[in-house]
């Protein structure tokens, strides 16, 4: 009997630790919901910035956008003017400059011209050879 009685205060021991460690982690997942909380709280905020911040750059964008504006007949225009310049033998920077463009851009006119001289060799010359 006094076996059990051991059995059943040892038992009673570990059940009452166990139990405690049970609510001490309870009580940490109530930490983690605050600071989950405030999380989520600080990312609502920096987006609500953020999307602000956009919609004022864009509405100061289409109010500078109009006068920049290119139609068809000026940007063909304009490819000319570029395509021109590098037969001249005027660097891609100083045509940038000039055309107040990107040097990418300045690149991508002269490849597209490029292309589209050597697509109408090859689809004349097959008829001339």
């Amino acid at each position: 009997m006094m076996y059990v009685v051991a059995a059943m205060a040892v038992l009673m021991a570990f059940e009452s630790w166990c139990l405690w460690r049970v609510l001490d982690r309870l009580g940490v997942v109530g930490r983690i919901e605050d600071r989950l909380a405030t999380l989520a709280h600080s990312m609502a905020l920096l987006t609500d910035t953020t999307e602000t911040c956009f919609q004022v750059i864009a509405g100061q964008l289409d109010q500078e956008r109009p006068s920049q504006a290119a139609g068809p007949a000026e940007r063909a225009t304009r490819q000319r003017r570029v395509v021109g310049a590098a037969r001249r033998g005027r660097s891609v920077t100083d045509i940038a400059v000039d055309e107040e463009l990107a040097e990418s851009e300045v690149r991508l006119r002269l490849h597209l011209a490029r292309q589209k001289t050597d697509s109408e060799r090859g689809r004349h010359g097959s008829v001339l050879t």
